[in-house]
C-alpha cells in the first residue's frame, strides 16, 4: 500500500470524526463502528434486535426506541451496511450492527 493511500484513508477518517463532533458533542463511533449519539438508544437497539425478520427487527427497535426515549423514531434494517444521511434531533440517531443485521434509528 501507498503512503498516499495510506494518508488519503487517514484525512478521511479525521474528517468525517471531525464532522461528527463538530454536529454533536455527544456522538461517538460504537462497538460496531458506527456513529451514535445516544447509549440509550444504542442499548435499546441491540436488545431489541433478533431472529432474521428484518421488519419484525425495525418494529421491535421502532417501539423499544419510543417506550424508552419518548416521540416518534424511523427505522431501517439491512442484511448489508449501507450509507444513509438524515436530519434528526440532538442526540436522537444511531447505527448497528449486530449477528449480520444492520440498522439504523432516528427521531426525525
Amino acid at each position: 500500500m501507498e503512503k498516499s493511500s495510506v494518508f488519503f484513508g487517514i484525512a478521511i477518517i479525521f474528517s468525517v470524526f471531525c464532522y461528527i463532533s463538530a454536529a454533536d458533542d455527544s456522538c461517538y463511533i460504537n462497538d460496531s463502528g458506527f456513529t451514535c449519539c445516544n447509549k440509550e438508544l444504542e442499548s435499546a437497539m441491540m436488545s431489541a434486535m433478533s431472529g432474521d425478520d428484518l421488519l419484525g427487527s425495525a418494529d421491535a427497535i421502532q417501539k423499544m426506541a419510543e417506550g424508552s426515549l419518548g416521540g416518534k423514531f424511523e427505522t431501517v434494517v439491512a442484511l448489508d451496511d449501507f450509507a444513509y444521511r438524515s436530519h434528526f434531533k440532538e442526540g436522537k440517531s444511531c447505527k448497528i450492527e449486530k449477528d449480520g443485521q444492520y440498522a439504523l434509528a432516528w427521531q426525525p
